[in-house]
């Protein structure tokens, strides 16, 4: 081969090497935009679902889907020999409602009775014109009758004694007043009743100041929304604010706790354009079902550490970075947000072979056995817990660090990682729940009122509306009547003297006969 071939070869070659190079950062840039692409599309399926699917997270029964566990526990029992006339009659008998018994009469029941006798006009026969005599008297219908709010005004008189043998001796004595009750608010007609249905519209009905501006006016009393807005917050300054402080005392010497925070808007808050709502309530099995909201000035681990000062319980939460930090306490995380990580993971059109689905169907099994230990006691449950639960819990993460996945379910197999020790605390106390669904319940209700409320004007209000929530879910959970709790409240502490706080607790004995 000839010199001049030679470099032509080699020329051939190196424009080779640089050929396949250049294909090689091709294939990767086109394996890097597929993924990307891939990413791109899980995110506008899982945002279509979000705004066109179903809320709720079901899953649809499968009769050929086994335990993902391989073995009994949740399984039906081995059927022998011909069972379709059974199965028919099964199927039957679950399509068909059946209907209560008595539920008319038990809704009645609770109800103040009037009854109406409906009486001929005439007792005389049309045929012999004699008297005739009544023979029985029957019920033909109940009905419901509505009678609608009415507001009154209750005058106050105060009468004044003096002695008439003091007079007539010269003798000065002071004069005998009767006691009037005070109100809750000086300088205002306002009663205890009266304030506690603002609030009760407002809190548990989710009634903006401004729409009752417009039904009290139609009762014939025109109540102006500021008007309304400050019975709230002076009121929560005056008496609730201690109670909620009382309950906060309670709440810090139970073991078990949860947490959780959504964001709140202030209109006059100048430092920042949205504060946060932060919800602490005590456990599922704890002895004072107590939720005391808070107003925070940022979504950081400073407001829990600050709320919980010197706590050395357990601690329920989600995954967010603001829990990572907490002196003295256990965390707890929630296996139904890794659930809703996997089943969010799940492709627009999957099986029961995908792998997102199978995380879901396992954490919906881990869910159903600890059900079923709900009617343990606390020793008990934390005994099966470690023989049953346990090889479970071990197992779904043991199977979570198999899987290499990208996009949604990478996301959801990460997250699950992460909180993996905070989710074996759970087996440390037989107290203890496998979710954090009790404060996504709770802060449920503050969600509800900030779609009619939209803000809070100031700082002060956002306050009393927290104060106000403390109040009226505590009083819900421990049974109480929130309304007839709020009117009790406002009725006897502008009155207190030397009787205790927690004389006043929702579970105090006297409150529970008023209230409920």
């Amino acid at each position: 081969m000839s010199i001049k071939s030679e470099k032509q070869f080699e020329v051939i070659i190196e424009k080779l090497d640089q050929l396949l190079e250049e294909n090689k950062q091709l294939k990767t840039l086109i394996a890097q935009k597929d993924d990307e692409l891939s990413l791109q599309k899980e995110q506008i399926e899982f945002l279509t679902q979000k705004l066109y699917g179903p809320k709720k997270e079901t899953l649809k029964e499968d009769p050929n889907q086994g335990n993902l566990f391989n073995d009994s526990l949740f399984s039906e029992p081995e059927q022998t020999g011909d069972q379709s006339d059974e199965d028919e009659v099964i199927v039957t008998t679950i399509s068909r409602r059946k209907k209560r018994k008595g539920l008319k009469d038990q809704q009645l029941s609770s109800l103040p009775t009037v009854d109406h006798i409906h009486e001929i006009e005439s007792c005389t026969c049309p045929t012999c014109k004699a008297a005739m005599k009544e023979i029985s008297t029957q019920l033909i219908r109940q009905e419901v009758k509505f009678i609608p709010a009415r507001v009154e005004n209750h005058r106050h008189f105060q009468k004044t004694y003096a002695c008439a043998n003091c007079e007539k001796s010269g003798t000065r004595t002071p004069f005998a007043k009767a006691e009037i009750p005070r109100l809750p608010l000086n300088n205002t007609a306002a009663s205890a009743s009266l304030i506690a249905e603002t609030m009760y519209q407002k809190i548990e009905q989710k009634v903006p100041a401004y729409r009752q501006e417009a039904y009290w006016k139609l009762l014939g009393y025109p109540i102006p929304r500021h008007t309304i807005t400050n019975w709230h917050i002076k009121t929560s300054q005056y008496y609730f604010e201690a109670m909620v402080a009382e309950m906060h005392k309670v709440l810090l010497n139970q073991k078990v706790l949860h947490a959780d925070e959504t964001t709140f808007k202030v209109l006059n808050d100048k430092e920042r354009q949205k504060s946060y709502m932060w919800l602490f309530s005590t456990g599922a099995y704890a002895e004072r079902a107590i939720h005391i909201f808070k107003l925070g000035p940022s979504r950081s681990g400073s407001v829990p550490r600050d709320f919980l000062e010197n706590y050395t319980g357990y601690l329920h939460s989600d995954g967010f970075s603001g829990y990572n930090h907490l002196p003295g306490m256990t965390m707890v995380a929630c296996l139904a947000h890794i659930r809703r990580k996997f089943y969010e993971a799940r492709p627009k059109n999957y099986s029961s072979k995908s792998v997102a689905h199978k995380g879901v169907t396992l954490c919906n099994e881990l869910f159903a056995l600890d059900k079923s230990l709900k009617d343990l006691s606390v020793n008990e449950r934390y005994d099966q817990r470690l023989i049953v639960v346990k090889p479970k819990l071990e197992a779904f993460f043991d199977w979570c660090e198999t899987l290499t996945a990208h996009g949604k379910l990478g996301t959801a197999v990460n997250y699950a990682l992460n909180l993996k020790e905070r989710m074996m605390n759970v087996l440390e106390d037989g107290r203890l729940v496998l979710s954090n669904n009790l404060a996504e319940r709770g802060i449920k209700s503050l969600v509800m009122g900030r779609k009619n409320w939209l803000f809070s004007k100031s700082i002060e209000g956002a306050q009393a509306v927290a104060t106000m929530l403390s109040l009226v879910e505590t009083a819900k959970s421990n049974g109480l009547h929130p309304r007839k709790y709020l009117e009790y409240l406002l009725t006897h502490l502008p009155n207190r003297q030397n009787t205790p706080l927690e004389a006043y607790l929702p579970w105090h004995p006297k409150v529970q006969n008023d209230c409920r």
